[in-house]
């Protein structure tokens, strides 16, 4: 990492995207591939681009975001130096639709087809993925995800699939122990947004309550897409709760809060990293999201985000926009390391880079980066992990002991 990168870590380190999904679907199903078989190796002409795809949401609800992960690939290509062994490296922007299937494998399709890509950071959401990642991997592209978490993905026996992100049931676990062990909740009413994310997670988070002796009271599933949940509001509010737990995205995971605030809910409401936002959820619902609990990984510093405001003239809205950098530089020195210069050529063996990166050992803004057999980020390294609770308070997320 240059060093400017390695500035903006260290003052992270003094702190301690959503794992976005989409419509619904039950477990990952294959798509029906038809990418030529590809070459063993890549090979980038002299004077030509190394091409770094990015697979994200441009378009519709999740632009926002998605918008974000785009520039912060390429920001992160400029801070290792925007170059490999001569080769300028270039990012090569795909809209994904986030939970749009089709549009994910259109974005897979135009990528793949892309003249010296060698690499993509993405799919951005599990719908995407599902739909995409048997493409990438017919194609024999190395992809990693900043942002997916269904826990099943990295179960399909992909050799060139990885992610930097967690897994929701390393999630669920983490908001179930705050739940019961910090804010001594015993009752909770559930509710998810219906995405394969949120049903996962709630899921996840019913099993691991349950098993410390919580009582779910209830569990329900809104219609993303709503945005009257006063009915809801007022029933979950007569069962008298120790917390809500809410599973989803936004806009309906602030809507919801802003309909429980004006039904008189008073108790904890807790949301996962689908939600941590500051302009969709502390923008959009102002003081009504006061004291709001909200699971995720490091929050951007104050320099990284005066560095991402320098070239863009904006904040980033998520904090996905470190796992998306985190990723950006692993695959960028992966393909340093196995790189092979010939005549004035560089090659790239799609086996090897894919081998490098289960090798590779790093330090990013996210904490310590090592991935195991299955592309998974390992959570037995030094930060586990790396999901965090916030609060919270004065319009920003504060994490909390």
């Amino acid at each position: 990492m240059p060093k400017l990168s390695s500035m903006l870590a260290v003052a992270l380190c003094g702190m301690l995207f959503a794992a976005c999904g989409g419509g619904a679907s039950s477990s990952p199903k294959a798509t029906p591939t038809s990418v030529d078989p590809p070459s063993p190796t890549i090979t980038i002409a002299a004077g030509q681009p190394i091409v770094i795809g990015l697979s994200a949401a441009l378009t519709g609800v999740q632009a926002t975001l998605g918008t974000d992960l785009a520039d912060t690939a390429e920001l992160a290509a400029n801070d290792r130096g925007g170059a490999i062994k001569g080769h300028p490296v270039k990012v090569e922007r795909a809209d994904d639709g986030c939970g749009e299937a089709e549009k994910a494998v259109r974005a897979a399709r135009t990528l793949i087809a892309t003249s010296g890509i060698v690499g993509v950071i993405g799919p951005m959401c599990t719908m995407g993925a599902q739909a995409a990642n048997p493409l990438y991997e017919a194609a024999g592209l190395v992809h990693i995800s900043p942002s997916i978490t269904r826990t099943d993905l990295s179960a399909q026996g992909e050799r060139y699939f990885f992610r930097v992100a967690w897994r929701d049931d390393e999630q669920a676990v983490v908001q179930s122990q705050y739940a019961t062990d910090t804010l001594h909740a015993r009752s909770v009413a559930l509710i998810d947004d219906g995405s394969p994310y949120a049903k996962e997670l709630a899921d996840a988070f019913a099993a691991a309550f349950q098993r410390s002796g919580g009582d779910v009271l209830s569990r329900d599933r809104i219609d993303p897409a709503a945005t009257d949940f006063a009915t809801l509001a007022k029933r979950v509010q007569g069962e008298t709760p120790d917390a809500v737990v809410f599973e989803g995205l936004n806009p309906a995971g602030v809507l919801l809060l802003k309909a429980l605030h004006e039904a008189q809910y008073t108790a904890a409401f807790i949301a996962p990293d689908g939600v941590l936002s500051l302009h969709d959820f502390v923008g959009a619902g102002g003081s009504t999201v006061e004291g709001a609990f909200l699971t995720g990984g490091p929050m951007p510093s104050e320099l990284f985000v005066a560095h991402f405001q320098e070239r863009y003239h904006r904040a980033p809205a998520t904090p996905f926009v470190l796992q998306t950098h985190d990723a950006v530089i692993a695959l960028l020195t992966a393909i340093e390391s196995v790189a092979v210069e010939q005549n004035g050529q560089l090659v790239i063996d799609r086996a090897k880079l894919a081998d490098a990166l289960r090798r590779q050992s790093m330090t990013g803004f996210t904490g310590p980066i090592q991935f195991d057999e299955n592309g998974d980020r390992r959570t037995d390294a030094p930060g586990g992990a790396g999901i965090i609770v916030y609060r919270v308070t004065n319009g920003r997320f504060v994490p909390v002991p």
